[in-house]
């Protein structure tokens, strides 16, 4: 067969329940084979020592794991970035779809999003995302028209932040693409933003079965600790220092800007504010206002002085905790983004945005009509 997709799955716990990744991967070879497509399922071992060998020795021949490519990777670093960037670096599918370990691909999805593929030879099909709620993610904010060919801007790719889906390797190699190792969260955010903006044609496989998320990572995971904003943010640091991005279209940094402050940047502010069991004096001090006045300054830098679509209840947060000095300062000031009612919500940094395509009246408008439109649902 002349085309393939290999299914990547890295192993960094044996206890999650990686078994269950390989085998819906597994389970998918026949209808692929169909369609002319060979499977490949490749499992990354990481940093597991002298588990390892237990592990692909206990899951080979007999066990139904039959034709996995084991492959360890032993960086020594909490990151996912190694062991993703181990089994690019050895692919020679046509197209890759990494699957965290706790996570599984639900029946017959690799041949719907193949399909999705063929008609605009796409380099990239972002499958839709089940929550472990069972919903669909709304995200990236697809048109209501369903465009079969998306838009970076006009379908707000920069809103969904994993390359979840298939992958062309040809585009990847193209682009540059790469985990960002060394980083404990975050990883995978620029190297992301380069395939919506820069790889070719992006599909999503409307009504397609669904990559699905679990809560069964265990509380290990470490994007549910509380960090330093500096550690947090080090991901950022390099957004901000990326020279494609650095070069691109002044819209295309204004909606990178305004999605990371909307969300990574007020996010990080409402957890800090409502973490228990961590000293106050941890949660916020002069160093964390310090960093998140220079972070968010040269964020709104990066996006040419201003983010006008911001909402006001964002805006003056994000302002407020520059000035913060303690952290009861800063959950006063999280108190009225809280309190700031509908208005807050609704009504952008700069009014005449009220609107623009980003703005939050415009979303939610444009979501109601999604929602009537069926863009996020099974067929």
């Amino acid at each position: 067969m002349s085309q393939s997709i290999e299914v990547v799955i890295p192993v960094h716990d044996v206890e999650r329940p990686f078994k269950r990744a390989v085998s819906s991967a597994l389970a998918q070879g026949a209808e692929l084979s169909r369609l002319g497509v060979e499977l490949r399922v490749t499992v990354v071992l990481h940093n597991l020592g002298a588990a390892a060998a237990a592990v692909s020795g206990g899951s080979g021949a007999g066990s139904g794991f039959d034709g996995v490519t084991w492959l360890t990777c032993d960086d020594g670093v909490p990151s996912p970035a190694g062991p993703r960037n181990r089994a690019l670096d050895a692919s020679t599918a046509t197209f890759l779809s990494f699957l965290d370990s706790d996570d599984h691909l639900e029946a017959g999805s690799l041949a719907a999003w193949w399909k999705a593929v063929q008609p605009a030879g796409a380099s990239v099909v972002i499958a839709p995302l089940r929550t472990p709620e069972g919903t669909i993610l709304p995200a990236p904010r697809i048109r209501p028209s369903k465009p079969a060919v998306l838009d970076p801007l006009k379908d707000g790719l920069a809103y969904r932040s994993v390359p979840y889906g298939l992958l062309r390797r040809s585009a990847l190699t193209d682009v540059g693409f790469r985990y960002a190792e060394g980083l404990r969260t975050g990883e995978d955010i620029e190297a992301t933003l380069k395939l919506w903006f820069r790889s070719g044609p992006v599909c999503y496989p409307y009504g397609a079965p669904a990559y699905h998320q679990t809560d069964d990572s265990g509380a290990g995971r470490v994007t549910s600790s509380l960090s330093r904003l500096a550690d947090e943010f080090k991901w950022l640091e390099r957004l901000l220092a990326s020279e494609w991005l650095r070069q691109a279209p002044l819209a295309e940094r204004r909606a990178v800007a305004l999605k990371v402050l909307r969300v990574h940047g007020i996010g990080a502010l409402l957890r800090r504010a409502g973490a228990s069991g961590v000293p106050d004096d941890a949660l916020w001090n002069e160093a964390e206002r310090a960093y998140w006045a220079d972070i968010s300054s040269r964020l709104y830098a990066f996006a040419g002085g201003s983010l006008p679509e911001l909402s006001r209840r964002d805006a003056e947060l994000a302002q407020a905790a520059a000035a913060a000095a303690d952290v009861r300062s800063l959950r006063t000031a999280v108190g009225r983004h809280r309190n700031a009612g509908r208005l807050g919500d609704l009504v952008p940094a700069s009014p005449t945005a009220i609107l623009s395509r980003d703005s939050v009246l415009r979303h939610y408008l444009t979501e109601r009509l999604r929602a009537r439109a069926g863009v996020f649902s099974r067929s």
